[in-house]
């Protein structure tokens, strides 16, 4: 305990102000600032029309005020409705003190803005639901509102945009952000970002399932889980997020195929698209939260690497020039710019690049400028939700180091501001917007043609929501004929949402000329098998598809085939993909489809250890269950981890190890970075001592005998005699703290 005070008394003297520890220290870690203080200029809060002289923009666009306080205060997520307004979610009560206090207040709101004059400025408000605690999470659909409320996912009916009676579609949707939890809530790490993809479905990230409306019930099926802050489609429906320090990942194949293998992960999730994480802010940073550490600023000062990325969307509007049309834009509010990434597409692999040569898209010398979302209006232009706030590191995870930043230049205090701007060409005054609840279902159709991709994937929701059957002719057409490939996709998924799929229109998209229209028909027919069609049929349909020698098709139709049971001419067909194949995702798909058509053995549950007593094989069965609950999201039913999220536990040397390393991890948290496997996790684990000794005993007897593993099982008085011994510690293990243990 001595060491203990010491090692704080050292870090409290490194920094230039009087602060008690945060939750984010790193115990026995020097924070001193690399910044001479007399060398960081002030940062007081500006008026928007000040804010707006500090930005940096590239040549041929411009930024523009759209909205800011007191009427929008901290917005987190923006949306557009089919008319055209803006639909805002504000986190007040986020981070009003570097404390975290009134977090769990409901302040927090959700918005309605409306531009009445077609001036871009939107100066009619109205509040469409109040006295909420931390929103996180909305998305409009079904004629209502899914709004996350931790941990509760919910849907609102909308009535003259008034909330009706609220049901409840999921309560564990952001269970880690639950208020109940108290100093143990959490909201980096949960359940946000909602999105309807053009496969008609409800993706989100933080958290493992996706949701669809059918048949008048919400229902939901397991996917990877994705991070971090900000999702979004391409025009072919491959999803892209970020993962803070990592700041563009996708996946490169519908995630809907996870889960089915036990023995290899899902290739393509979680795919690192861009490599280079690289920054070029505007100002120097020093409040970043680990700007002590070395290499996190340059000599400089400047932010040198990627730490808060969040907010991705793919641009698909029509206003910007063509060739930003498919870019991916990544806000980095703690250096205050966004980053403007062209895509670039390889046998079914995405990769990204900056369009700049070190310098960003957009950035602002103004310290309390906060991108953390980004969205495409329905006139194409390019809209930012600027938080406008003094810290935006949650008290979970933040250090003492940037407390006395925020605190040494006054920006604590700077609370309830928030802007909203958007970004439009110069010289190219954007088209009046469509009220789109006004048309036709025919007209609905044509939108479907439309170059801005809001627009597209509106009019398809709306089709799908009506079902109206006096338009099936015209979208079979359109499927079939349509001017693009991407009209004739919206076209045929906006059939499948209407239940109006059949053999005669999947064997012309089995025969289109785009390989993307051919691979969402393979997914269709695979599809197609689970719901009523012979599968022997479907997978000789398949198999007479093995010789098109695009990546595309190859990809789905490995995929495909693995959900199918597993015939000699199937496995003949996947052992054609896998050895013919140049494309490395083509390979990886097929293996994924051979592990699983390996039988499972019946013993493979419990590994050839010692026999497990009675009492160490119910605890055994009760950790499994243990693991699907809370463990399952991130480490995956195989035990392998996910790519940038988590480190895997099958044939990890912290699994066979001290059990008293593994029960102080489950206790208190896990902060990166940890090695395992020779692979270095830039990763958080949050506490779980939430559970009890039995539960945290029997989730990790699990872990150490399935996967093949034969190590001793975990007893709950393992647990109760570490529990005790580290009572009163409040923050989260580092690796080099865990080495030290035997």
């Amino acid at each position: 305990m001595n060491l203990q005070r010491i090692l704080m008394a050292l870090v409290l003297c490194s920094l230039p102000f009087s602060a008690t520890a945060q939750r984010g220290d790193k115990q026995g870690e020097v924070q001193a600032s690399r910044i001479p203080k007399e060398k960081i200029p002030p940062s007081p809060p500006l008026k928007p029309e000040d804010a707006l002289k500090a930005f940096k923009i590239q040549p041929g666009y411009k930024i523009e005020l759209v909205a800011s306080e007191p009427t929008i205060q901290v917005p987190t997520i923006l949306q557009f409705d089919p008319d055209g307004l803006l639909w805002v979610v504000e986190m007040r009560g986020f981070m009003a003190t570097p404390d975290g206090s009134g977090e769990t207040n409901p302040v927090g709101r959700i918005s309605i803005l409306e531009d009445a004059n077609g001036d871009g400025a939107f100066e009619k408000h109205k509040v469409f639901l109040d006295g909420l605690v931390m929103p996180r999470a909305l998305l409009l659909i079904n004629g209502g509102a899914l709004v996350c409320e931790p941990p509760n996912l919910w849907f609102y009916p909308i009535k003259t945009d008034q909330p009706g009676a609220r049901e409840l579609v999921a309560a564990d949707f952001a269970k880690d952000a639950d208020p109940t939890l108290g100093t143990r809530m959490n909201p980096e790490h949960s359940g946000n970002s909602l999105m309807l993809a053009i496969d008609n479905w409800i993706y989100s990230l933080y958290h493992p399932f996706r949701y669809r409306f059918i048949e008048g019930k919400w229902q939901r099926e397991p996917v990877p889980q994705r991070a971090q802050w900000g999702l979004s489609q391409d025009d072919f429906g491959r999803l892209y997020y970020t993962s803070n320090s990592d700041q563009l990942r996708g996946d490169m194949v519908p995630p809907h195929y996870f889960g089915a293998k036990v023995k290899q992960k899902l290739p393509g999730i979680g795919f690192q698209v861009a490599k280079d994480q690289t920054t070029w802010p505007a100002r120097i940073n020093p409040g970043v939260n680990r700007g002590y550490q070395s290499g996190t600023l340059r000599d400089d000062g400047t932010l040198a690497k990627f730490t808060a990325a969040c907010g991705s969307t793919i641009y698909r509007g029509d206003l910007f020039p063509q060739d930003a049309y498919g870019n991916a834009f990544v806000c980095e509010p703690s250096a205050n710019f966004i980053r403007r990434n062209i895509l670039n597409e390889i046998d079914g692999l995405v990769s990204a690049r900056n369009a700049y040569e070190k310098s960003e898209f957009l950035a602002s010398t103004d310290e309390l400028f906060r991108p953390v979302n980004l969205a495409t209006g329905p006139e194409g232009a390019l809209y930012i939700a600027d938080m406008y706030h003094g810290i935006i590191q949650h008290r979970f995870f933040l250090t003492s180091y940037l407390r006395g930043q925020a605190q040494d230049r006054g920006i604590d205090k700077v609370v309830d501001h928030g802007r909203i701007w958007r970004v439009v060409p110069d010289g190219k005054k954007p088209q009046p917007v469509v009220r789109m609840t006004s048309l036709s279902s025919g007209d609905l159709v044509k939108q479907l043609e439309n170059v801005n991709g809001a627009r597209r994937d509106t009019a398809q929701r709306l089709l799908v929501e009506l079902k109206d059957a006096s338009v099936v002719p015209a979208l079979k057409a359109m499927a079939a004929t349509g001017s693009n490939p991407v009209t004739r996709l919206h076209a045929l998924w906006t059939l499948e949402g209407m239940n109006q799929i059949d053999d005669a229109l999947l064997n012309a998209a089995l025969k289109d000329s785009s390989s993307k229209v051919r691979g969402a028909a393979v997914r269709l027919l695979a599809q197609s098998a689970k719901q009523g069609s012979a599968p022997a049929t479907v997978s000789e349909r398949l198999l007479a598809l093995v010789s098109d020698a695009s990546a595309d098709v190859q990809v789905q139709l490995a995929l495909a085939l693995s959900s199918l049971t597993p015939s000699d001419p199937v496995k003949a067909g996947v052992a054609q993909l896998a050895a013919k194949s140049s494309a490395t995702l083509v390979r990886d798909a097929a293996a994924y489809a051979q592990a699983g058509f390996e039988p499972v053995k019946a013993e493979a549950n419990v590994a050839k250890g010692r026999p497990l007593t009675p009492d160490e094989q119910r605890r055994f069965e009760a950790g499994k269950a243990m693991y699907e609950a809370t463990c399952l999201a991130c480490h995956q039913v195989h035990g392998m981890g996910q790519i940038g999220l988590a480190p895997p536990l099958a044939g990890s040397e912290w699994v066979s190890g001290s059990q008293e390393r593994l029960i102080r991890i489950v206790l208190h948290g896990l902060r990166g970075p940890i090695k395992v496997k020779g692979e270095t996790f830039e990763m958080d684990m949050p506490a779980l001592g939430v559970l009890d000794d039995e539960q945290i005993a029997a989730a990790l007897t699990y872990v150490r005998r399935e996967w093949g593993h034969t190590f001793e099982p975990v007893t709950p008085e393992s647990v109760k005699k570490v529990r005790d011994a580290t009572s009163t510690r409040e923050e989260a293990w580092t690796m080099g703290d865990l080495l030290k243990i035997p």
